[in-house]
């Protein structure tokens, strides 16, 4: 279970909890990948906090609400084209993706930004990173929060209320009140939602023209992973990400590090005996380089050093790339066998690079997968090497 934190402002945060739904936009654009990448990641059941962002102007605090959860209704992600959109002018902004929600343990009192993110603790593992980056780095409406940075941020907030959620009936709805700056429950007030609910546009067409145009596509093969990793769209995915019965954490474009990397796909999946392994995904629109193990070694130093149980033995990264031909003309003239059916140059030294890194035992061994395209689908594979 993944708990995303969404952002609001002392406008849109009452209209959220009234409607009971959270939302992204990116000013007047009517379609927004990265935005739609992060989205689509949400899960039935997952938890969701918003965010206050508010003016210093206002005197309102402003910080971390909740506690919410994605509501077990399809489809999941909304995306409204309405022009307007609904609630647009209530909210005061373009919402174009969105999620309907349930209250789960709501709390009438929030988390300020000082006591989540600027009164640090003494152990960077305790540090709420993600939310650091999401600040530092902007233009993130829907931000995932890992296992342990979720828990302390909850445990604040539970802390914050002397552990004594709102009581409320079905029937109820809830607001926010700017002058007590808390979450009010509103009795026999639950709003329906009644806007548009289409389903956001499928990603795998927009893969497919871009592919077949020879044009960037890799963060919409994020977005692939993060709409259906597990769900049994793509049973060649599924082998990558396994099924969602196992993913019990699921993040896309993870920060990592000071220097602002991300990690593409990230995942932590509990196998039988209540054995964790954490996945690390890097995904490409081209072929894969020997260089990509300088971005994996990166990835996994951080992953050993800030998730919790991550060790060499559970930590597995995978390697996803457009395939490589064994023969054949291909639109970068490579391929991986030459004329008598040895390894080429090129093919041999992604082999060697692999293997030199996997002797080092900082992870478990690479997982190699190529795809293509048949029928209008994507195919993965997994490559031996």
């Amino acid at each position: 279970m993944t708990t995303h934190v969404f952002i609001v402002n002392e406008s849109s945060f009452p209209i959220h909890l009234e409607y009971l739904f959270a939302g992204t936009g990116a000013a007047d654009a009517n379609d927004h990948i990265g935005l739609l990448s992060d989205i689509k990641r949400v899960r039935i059941g997952d938890r969701v906090i918003f965010y206050l962002e508010t003016k210093e102007s206002s005197g309102i605090d402003g910080g971390f609400f909740g506690i919410f959860k994605i509501a077990n209704i399809n489809p999941i992600v909304i995306q409204d084209s309405g022009n307007p959109t609904y609630l647009e002018q209530q909210l005061g902004k373009k919402l174009i993706y969105r999620v309907r929600i349930d209250p789960a343990d709501v709390y009438s009192k929030g988390v300020v930004e000082y006591q989540a993110l600027d009164n640090l603790p003494v152990y960077a593992k305790e540090i709420l990173w993600s939310l650091i980056y999401r600040k530092l780095k902007g233009q993130r409406g829907c931000t995932p929060l890992t296992i342990e940075e979720s828990d302390r941020l909850i445990d604040m907030i539970q802390r914050a209320n002397n552990n004594r959620p709102l009581r409320y009936n079905n029937s109820d709805g809830f607001t926010y009140n700017a002058s007590s700056q808390e979450i009010k429950v509103v009795s026999n007030g639950r709003k329906r939602y009644a806007g548009a609910t289409n389903p956001a546009t499928p990603i795998l067409p927009q893969i497919l023209k871009l592919a077949n145009s020879s044009r960037a596509f890799e963060i919409h093969l994020q977005a692939y992973f993060t709409e259906n990793s597990g769900l049994n769209v793509n049973q060649t995915l599924d082998t990558i990400t396994d099924p969602a019965s196992q993913i019990i954490w699921l993040g896309n474009e993870v920060k990592c590090g000071v220097g602002m990397r991300s990690i593409d796909i990230f995942s932590i999946i509990n196998l039988p005996r209540n054995i964790r392994q954490y996945k690390i995904m890097e995904l490409k629109d081209e072929q894969v380089t020997p260089t990509i193990t300088r971005q994996i070694f990166k990835y996994i130093n951080w992953t050993s050093q800030y998730i919790n149980g991550a060790i060499n033995a559970n930590i597995q990264p995978i390697v996803v790339a457009r395939e490589i031909p064994n023969s054949g003309n291909n639109r970068l003239r490579r391929k991986k066998l030459d004329s008598n059916g040895n390894p080429t140059t090129f093919w041999q030294e992604i082999r060697d690079a692999f293997n030199v890194f996997n002797a080092k035992n900082l992870a478990m061994p690479i997982l190699y997968y190529e795809y293509n395209f048949v029928r209008n689908n994507i195919v993965f594979t997994q490559v031996r090497y």
